[in-house]
């Protein structure tokens, strides 16, 4: 099974600002919002009288769907039987002084089927020249009518300087789990994100490295750089020349360390808490001296003994990169029956430690496998991503692809089976030269050519522009952050155009 994986980050923030356009995000564009504030509750619908989902804790923070003005009416909350003021409070998220105040109680008494007036979070817009009343409304998606009530207003003219209220905004997040609900924005600290567009190098030198690394689109690179030796320590591979140039280029640079998919050896270096704080160090010293941009964790086939052990190196990490601003990102395999290279990832916590996580989304049929079949169809995909989804927050997870697939050759008098990797610009070539037709598979989503020769059945799941789209489709449906690919220089020129 072979999996590399990377990713990078280009992130802009952007300070809250109340008095903002409120609207459904486009679909290109990405954001995440979050928790600012102590608590913060997440209602079922943009309105803060419905039901609370949960409620995060500061610090939390989740991809935005889209955004809504609040209710600019008046919120009367009849009381139930066991509440209380305080669970009132709660539930609007204002404080009991301000409950008592708006209902000019004398004490916390309530009475079944009582009326109580609920305070609204509003924010202030000062009037500036060229506003108008409509105007403003409208960058609200309030009615003129909404607007003029909240503010008591007999008239629709404004003067400079004046003050309105504006209602707090609700905006929509994608939860764990595929659960999605509204917080208040003024609880919420928004930023927009850039996609992640990645690729890997795969042998060769310097130059030829970022020859192939050179495509519109891609903005970060990943050469493998570091890797467990037999003394349970690290090699390092570093290379100050290839990061300048990848920059001047416009690319990141996030240089990749392997486990060499040697259980024994993760084993003797994760289980030694002094081998890894050394290989903390050594990482943090060479990514600071060649100007890295960060760094991607590639352990696979792993011992169960050593799942705990992976999360605390990762924390470790995280904990001595942060201060420098290299992220760290961690590859998973889709969830699959198999302990080493599947259960013993604790893909939640991981998610929780590192800044992103990769899922390789390939490998459904690997090499010597005996199984004919795409390297990953599009519904194994989905599902492994929804499964993925319910640890790890969609922003933080990167899609990887494959920009390989495999020629199946069935032996027609034995029955057995062998694959060959095959890249897209070997499967074109065969294509062409063999003057093949593709044929499209609508289970799997992808085409597939099949001949027969000297006795054997070849078939070849292609991985091709219109699989690379359809792949891409998901990154945006799901608000991922982007998209990692194995490996640069095997891919055809027209995938890039993909990749917007």
């Amino acid at each position: 099974m072979r999996k590399w994986f990377a990713m990078f980050l280009v992130v802009d923030t952007l300070s809250f600002i109340f008095f903002t356009r409120i609207g459904d995000a486009a679909a290109s564009e990405l954001s995440a919002a979050t928790v600012n504030t102590t608590s913060a509750n997440v209602y079922t619908t943009p309105n803060s009288g419905s039901a609370v989902l949960t409620v995060l804790s500061r610090g939390e923070e989740y991809p935005v769907i889209t955004a809504k003005a609040g209710d600019s009416s008046l919120i009367i909350h009849k009381v139930a039987a066991g509440q209380s003021l305080w669970s009132i409070s709660s539930q609007y998220e204002v404080s009991i002084s301000e409950l008592k105040k708006r209902n000019k109680l004398s004490s916390s008494f309530l009475e079944i089927g009582q009326e109580l007036s609920i305070p609204q979070k509003t924010g202030i817009h000062t009037v500036v020249k060229g506003d108008t009343l409509w105007k403003i409304a409208a960058s609200l998606k309030m009615t003129t009518s909404d607007l003029m009530q909240i503010n008591a207003l007999k008239s629709t003219q404004l003067t400079i300087g004046q003050k309105l209220k504006i209602p707090d905004s609700f905006v929509q997040l994608q939860l764990l789990d595929g659960k999605k609900g509204w917080a208040r924005k003024s609880n919420l600290q928004t930023r927009k994100l850039n996609r992640i567009i990645m690729g890997w190098n795969h042998g060769g030198n310097t130059q030829s490295n970022l020859k192939q690394s050179n495509k519109p689109n891609l903005n970060v690179i990943s050469p493998r750089w570091y890797y467990i030796n037999t003394d349970h320590n690290l090699t390092v591979q570093e290379d100050a020349r290839f990061v300048k140039t990848a920059h001047n280029l416009g690319k990141r640079v996030w240089p990749l360390i392997g486990n060499r998919f040697d259980p024994e050896l993760t084993d003797l270096f994760l289980s030694n808490p002094v081998k890894r704080q050394q290989a903390v160090s050594l990482l943090r010293d060479s990514l600071l001296r060649t100007d890295a941009d960060g760094i991607n964790v590639d352990f696979e086939n792993i011992k169960m003994r050593n799942k705990q052990d992976f999360v605390d190196f990762i924390k470790e990490l995280k904990a001595a990169l942060k201060p420098h601003g290299l992220l760290i990102s961690v590859d998973v395999t889709r969830t699959n029956e198999d302990p080493f290279w599947s259960g013993s990832l604790d893909r939640s916590e991981l998610g929780k430690a590192a800044d992103y996580i990769v899922m390789m989304g390939y490998e459904e049929h690997w090499g010597g496998s005996g199984k004919p079949g795409s390297v990953g169809s599009l519904p194994w995909v989905r599902q492994g991503l929804k499964e993925l989804m319910r640890e790890v927050p969609s922003h933080k997870i990167i899609l990887g692809v494959p920009f390989f697939t495999r020629e199946w050759v069935t032996n027609l008098a034995t029955g057995k089976v062998s694959s060959y990797d095959r890249s897209m610009t070997e499967v074109e070539q065969i294509i062409k030269t063999k003057k093949l037709t593709k044929s499209w598979v609508k289970t799997v989503s992808q085409n597939l050519v099949r001949y027969t020769a000297d006795g054997n059945k070849h078939e070849i799941w292609l991985e091709d522009k219109q699989s690379m789209k359809l792949r891409y489709d998901l990154v945006n449906q799901y608000r991922l952050r982007g998209i990692a690919a194995w490996y640069l220089g095997s891919e055809t020129n027209d995938i890039w155009s993909v990749f917007n």
